[in-house]
């Protein structure tokens, strides 16, 4: 069965846009992952597409990694299993890809025997303030969006395995409910209705989020009411690797250009900083948003494509939209 949704696009292609926008957009900020605006602009002008990278071009970083992971542990679980996810991250974890000391020294902490729930609080007594959760979170939203509750829920003990401060939850909460409502987004409507439609649903969930998540959304509001520059992007919304200065910055170009997956991402690269992974991010929402087939052509062909490269995370995407039916099946019965 494939599920409509009332809209014109099969749902199926949008669940693979998800994962796959989430490769491209890591893949295409991880080169330049640190760099700032300046940097990018003396070196590249402005980056137009794949640039080579430590590990080739189209490779992607543990931002990709991790989302295989969640998604693997979902689909096998059929279900959310903290216990399973975080040895999946375990056993897929690759150490060239660049995770962050807080992520790493929690994931030794839970094979040495550690809880899934407890391990980052041991490495971070108040919790990480990072983005490590909201850039791995697609599955959840898209997995659990016909539930809101559910997927908020979902979201935290998925955020609490490495991130447990509250402001990291409602980063991976806010990115996975922007998941869950762009794939619901119809891309054969008009560009304006549907972008009011979606600023209106993030900034109703974002009142229930601590603040500056609230702040945050009246920030992207007044940009979109203008032409903010990059600069001025940077300085109000972010562009590091702090959940509140990544997520918005993410829902931003995702709303900027909502009906064109190639000029979002590139708009979130082209800032700087922390680059892969708001790549990531907006990728996941566009390609959620607009199906595969808004990705770049050029782009899926560079993708890497090794064991768990483009082709197995299509293949995974499958498998999570084939839960999913059958979950909505279950539930309706």
């Amino acid at each position: 069965m494939v599920v409509k949704m009332n809209n014109t696009l099969p749902l199926k292609d949008k669940f693979v846009g998800a994962l796959v926008g989430t490769h491209a957009g890591d893949a295409l900020g991880m080169p330049v992952e640190g760099f700032s605006i300046d940097k990018i602009r003396g070196s590249f002008r402005k980056i137009e597409g794949f640039i080579n990278s430590r590990l080739g071009i189209g490779t992607y970083t543990d931002d990709t990694q991790m989302t295989i992971g969640v998604a693997e542990s979902l689909i096998d679980s059929r279900d959310f299993d903290g216990e399973d996810m975080s040895w999946r991250f375990i056993r897929n974890f690759e150490i060239t890809r660049g995770y962050g000391p807080g992520t790493i020294q929690t994931l030794i902490r839970i094979r040495k025997g550690t809880g899934w729930d407890n391990a980052s609080k041991a490495v971070f007594p108040e919790g990480s303030y990072g983005n490590g959760s909201s850039k791995r979170i697609a599955p959840i939203g898209l997995l659990y969006g016909e539930n809101t509750a559910v997927l908020i829920e979902q979201a935290r003990k998925a955020s609490i395995i490495t991130h447990s401060h509250p402001l990291s939850i409602n980063g991976a909460q806010l990115q996975a409910f922007a998941i869950a409502k762009a794939l619901r987004l119809d891309p054969s409507e008009n560009v304006e209705t549907n972008r009011q439609s979606f600023l209106t649903d993030l900034t109703d969930f974002s009142n229930s989020l601590a603040n500056p998540y609230p702040e945050r959304m009246d920030i992207i509001c007044d940009f979109l009411n203008g032409n903010p520059s990059e600069e001025e992007i940077i300085t109000k919304l972010g562009n590091n690797e702090v959940s509140v200065n990544s997520v918005p910055t993410a829902l931003y170009c995702s709303l900027r250009h909502l009906d064109d997956f190639r000029e979002g991402v590139l708009m979130a690269v082209n800032l700087g900083g922390d680059t892969d992974t708001i790549g990531a991010m907006t990728g996941a929402i566009l390609g959620a948003s607009n199906g595969i087939n808004s990705i770049p052509a050029e782009w899926l062909d560079n993708l890497e494509n090794g064991e768990k490269g483009r082709d197995y995370i299509i293949a995974l995407a499958k498998r999570l939209f084939e839960l999913y039916n059958e979950k909505l099946t279950n539930e309706s019965i």
